[in-house]
């Protein structure tokens, strides 16, 4: 289960389609809001959440935000140092933990200490280290080089619906 975004008038193939779960889908929406707070963007992400038809209507809506990602990520020194490689991790925290490395959910006795630590929605570089040593990270999480396809896919997109 995740969502489909389809491109409404794409000029590229990586505008046609971009597609994501939902526990990557929810870091790149938010990377999204914050990019569009700090550009000053007009944009309701409150039906981002869902598969019901929203997102962006014009190709310049999109590239506006394609600038704005780009620009969060280039200029924030928080976001610079730490997403160099395509490969490095972004986490957003939402309740919800796993083993770094095997994806296996950790309960709620632990889940509810880390909880109380790390702030619903906080964002997060790199796995933590639980109280009783065990190497965990939020279940959210998405790579530098999916925030850069989704870039990808709105400078190419037309506008965009979310199913």
């Amino acid at each position: 289960m995740g969502v489909d975004i389809s491109g409404k008038k794409p000029t590229t193939n990586e505008g046609d389609y971009f597609s994501s779960n939902w526990w990557g889908w929810r870091p790149i929406n938010t990377i999204c809001e914050l990019a569009a707070y700090d550009s000053k963007l007009k944009i309701d992400f409150s039906y981002w959440g869902s598969n019901d038809g929203k997102g962006l209507k014009t190709q310049s809506q999109c590239n506006k935000l394609a600038d704005a990602i780009e620009l969060l990520i280039s200029e924030n020194p928080e976001y610079n140092e730490n997403l160099s490689d395509d490969d490095d991790r972004i986490y957003i925290v939402m309740g919800s933990w796993c083993e770094a490395g095997t994806g296996k959910f950790i309960g709620s006795e632990r889940e509810d200490v880390l909880n109380q630590e790390y702030e619903y929605g906080t964002l997060l570089f790199r796995p933590v280290v639980t109280p009783d040593g065990a190497l965990v990270e939020s279940s959210h999480s998405t790579s530098l080089r999916r925030i850069k396809e989704f870039v990808t896919f709105l400078r190419g997109c037309g506008g965009f619906e979310i199913w």
